[in-house]
């Protein structure tokens, strides 16, 4: 029996839907309370505020983060979506989380900040990982990360800028397709589960669930987001296609062979290389090698 689904039309996780849900601060700032439990008054989303659609040239790869939001202690939270199962993912994220200390102490650097005081300027950087499949193998939908002592299992905390004890690393995955809200109980958390899950709710909406619910209302839509979706949309299904394409012509090749292949038909097609990445589960590097190699 097909799954029910709250919009069959849309998901939240599309990029479109979740840049438009993090563009707003009030919902940013309830999403990261509730995954990471810790205490945020306001943000300021640094990353993720212009919905657009990325120009397509294979030979100038990047890699941009959905959204990356400022707390009010200076913390900075990156917030990925990943609709396609990933092995790497985890590694992914560790890059994410690198790229940005490093940006980060440049612009300190630039601030003609002395050495010995660059590091106490810093701020730590935290990850939330959205996924539609399962990354680990167990049935927990839901898993934090962070520093341990190994023999005590204490917590580390270092200091940061504005002389406050924080985690120096953070990390949250959000695993829907494993979700059961008999097994998490915290309301912030099932309510976050549900509206991205695209699943009938179960549980009582409360305002901000309600007011990114109302988003999701394509009526209320400018002419340019209705483009842009539709965009989106068509480069869905041609992945979708793609994949039954590859699966019908050669289910004996292998899961890689048969990634490359939807792979190789979405850059003929010229679809944008981060689409193509959050579908394949590709990295940048294998499709420029890619591209390359067979003079796409």
């Amino acid at each position: 029996m097909p799954t029910q689904l709250r919009h069959p039309d849309l998901s939240p996780t599309m990029d479109l839907i979740a840049k438009k849900i993090f563009h707003k601060q009030h919902l940013t700032a309830d999403f990261i309370r509730s995954v990471l439990n810790i205490p945020v008054v306001s943000v300021e989303i640094l990353d993720g505020t212009q919905i657009q659609l990325a120009e397509y040239d294979h030979p100038n790869f990047y890699t941009a983060v959905d959204v990356c939001a400022k707390l009010e202690d200076g913390t900075q939270v990156i917030i990925e979506v990943q609709v396609t199962k990933q092995r790497s993912f985890f590694n992914r994220m560790l890059a994410y989380l690198a790229n940005q200390i490093t940006d980060n102490l440049k612009r300190l650097k630039t601030d003609q900040n002395k050495t010995h005081t660059l590091y106490s300027r810093m701020d730590p950087v935290y990850c939330i990982a959205i996924l539609e499949k399962e990354h680990f193998d167990d049935d927990r939908a839901f898993h934090t990360l962070s520093l341990y002592d190994e023999e005590t299992l204490t917590p580390v905390y270092s200091d940061f800028h504005g002389s406050s004890q924080r985690p120096p690393m953070k990390f949250a995955f959000l695993e829907l397709n494993k979700y059961n809200k008999d097994k998490i109980t915290e309301y912030h958390l099932q309510k976050w589960f549900e509206f991205f899950s695209n699943k009938p709710f179960d549980i009582e909406m409360d305002p901000v669930i309600k007011e990114a619910e109302e988003l999701l209302d394509q009526t209320q839509w400018t002419e340019e987001e209705k483009r842009m979706f539709d965009q989106e949309r068509r480069n869905r299904d041609l992945y979708e296609g793609a994949i039954a394409q590859a699966t019908y012509d050669g289910q004996q090749l292998g899961i890689q062979k048969s990634k490359t292949e939807i792979a190789k038909a979405m850059l003929k097609d010229k679809l944008d290389i981060p689409f193509i990445v959050k579908y394949t589960g590709l990295t940048q590097q294998e499709l420029q090698q890619l591209a390359q190699t067979t003079h796409i």
